[in-house]
C-alpha cells in the first residue's frame, strides 16, 4: 500500500495534462522560413503498425535508424514544447515535416557529414531519455533542446523502450538494461565513423549511459571511449553506491562527468524511497562534504540547478530549461567561479557560487 500511494503521488505530480499520442507525429507540409531541427534516431523499440511511424513500448530484437525533421513554431517559448492540439500546425506547434528510414551506414554517414560541415570541433549531441518517456516525447524534447541551445553538431536520439507509464518503473529498469548493448553498438558505430559525441542522459537513462561506458571499458574499447567528448548526467536516477561501483571499473573520460543535480527533485525522492536507497546522484547537495569527496575521487563536476524553473512541478525536468542558457553558461567561463568542482546556478543559468574548487573545466569547450 505504501508503494502504491507513492506511485499515485508521482502520477498526480507528473500527469497534470494529457500526454501527446502518436498522432502528434503525423507528417505535415514544411512551412517556408520556419526554424528546422533535424534529428537522427536510433531506436530499439518495436514499431507501431500505424501511419504515424510511431513506436510502441515493446523491445525490438534490432536497432532501427531514421532521420526526422521537425519544424519549430515562430512563437516558441523556451523551454516549452508547443504540442499540437489536434492535427499539427507548424504556425503554432512543433510538427514533423520530414522523415526517412536509414541504414546503419547512412546513419553514421549523415552524422559525420553534419559534424564535418559544422563549426570546427563540433560533436554530435546524443540524448538518452529517462523513465516514463514515449517515443514522441523523447523526440520532441530533443528537438526543443536542440532549438533552444543552438549549438553546432547533429542531435541524436537514442530511444530505448520505456513503457511511457508512471507505473512502469520496474519494467523500465529492465528495458534500460535490455538497451545497454544497443547503446554500446551506437557509440561504437559512431566512433568507427569518426563521430565524437557529447552524451546527455536523463534520469534512468543516466544509469544506461554509465553502464554503456562501463561495458565498453570492460571490453577494452578505449577507442570508443575516447570518442565520447563528455558525459552529462541530468537528474541521474542512480544510487550513489552503485555509481561508485560503476565508475570503479570505467575508463576515465577526457573531461569530468557532469552531474546536473537538484536537492528538491520529487521524482528522485520517490525513487529513493521505492528502492530503499540512501541517496541518488541526481539529488546531491553541493554543500555536503561527502559530495566534495565524491567529486574529487570520481572526477565529477556537479552543477546545482535547483533554482532553474521546473516545467511540471516535480523538479525532475530542469535539464530542459538549462538548454536555453547553455551557450551563455559556456561563454561565461571568464567568471571567477568557472573551472570548479561544483557550481550553483541562478534562475537564468548564471553561476552565482562555487562551494568548492577542484580544477579542471566545467562543461569545457
Amino acid at each position: 500500500m505504501h508503494r502504491f500511494l507513492l506511485f499515485v503521488l508521482l502520477a498526480l505530480t507528473l500527469s497534470g495534462c494529457a500526454r501527446p499520442g502518436p498522432a502528434s507525429l503525423v507528417e505535415v507540409e514544411r512551412p517556408k522560413g520556419a526554424k528546422i531541427v533535424t534529428i537522427l534516431v536510433a531506436s530499439d523499440r518495436v514499431p507501431a503498425n500505424d501511419r504515424f511511424h510511431s513506436f510502441t513500448a515493446g523491445r525490438s530484437d534490432r536497432l532501427r535508424y531514421s532521420e526526422v525533421t521537425i519544424s519549430i513554431p515562430p512563437d516558441h517559448r523556451p523551454p516549452q514544447i508547443e504540442w499540437p492540439q489536434g492535427r499539427p500546425d507548424p504556425r503554432h506547434s512543433f510538427a514533423v515535416v520530414g522523415r526517412r528510414d536509414l541504414t546503419t551506414a547512412e546513419f553514421v554517414h549523415t552524422a559525420r557529414r553534419i559534424t564535418q560541415t559544422s563549426a570546427s570541433g563540433a560533436t554530435a549531441g546524443l540524448f538518452v531519455h529517462g523513465f516514463n518517456y514515449t517515443y514522441q516525447e523523447a523526440l520532441f524534447r530533443l528537438a526543443q533542446m536542440a532549438a533552444d541551445t543552438g549549438v553546432q553538431g547533429p542531435p541524436i536520439l537514442f530511444d530505448w523502450p520505456s513503457q511511457g507509464e508512471v507505473t512502469g518503473y520496474v519494467a523500465d529498469r529492465d528495458s534500460a538494461a535490455f538497451a545497454r548493448d544497443d547503446l554500446v553498438t551506437v557509440l561504437s558505430d559512431l566512433s568507427g565513423g569518426g563521430v565524437k559525441t557529447t552524451m546527455l542522459a536523463h534520469s534512468m537513462g543516466a544509469w544506461l549511459a554509465v553502464e554503456a561506458v562501463r561495458q565498453l571499458s570492460l571490453m577494452g574499447r578505449k577507442d570508443v571511449i575516447r570518442s565520447v567528448d563528455q558525459l552529462v548526467l541530468a537528474a541521474p536516477d542512480i544510487d550513489i553506491d552503485l555509481l561508485k561501483r560503476q565508475l570503479a571499473v570505467t575508463e576515465r573520460l577526457r573531461k569530468p562527468i557532469v552531474i546536473l543535480a537538484s536537492k528538491d527533485d520529487i521524482a528522485l525522492a520517490l525513487s529513493k524511497r521505492l528502492a530503499g536507497s540512501a541517496a541518488t546522484a541526481g539529488s546531491l547537495d553541493v554543500d555536503d562534504p561527502r559530495t566534495r569527496e565524491l567529486a574529487l575521487k570520481e572526477n565529477l563536476d556537479i552543477v546545482d540547478i535547483s533554482k532553474l524553473p521546473t516545467l511540471n512541478g516535480s523538479s525532475h525536468d530542469r535539464f530542459a530549461a538549462l538548454a536555453a542558457v547553455y551557450p551563455h553558461l559556456r561563454q561565461g567561463f571568464d567568471n571567477p567561479v568557472a573551472g570548479t568542482g561544483a557550481i550553483v546556478l541562478n534562475s537564468v543559468g548564471s553561476a552565482i557560487s562555487a562551494p568548492f574548487r577542484l580544477g579542471g573545466s566545467l562543461l569545457a569547450q
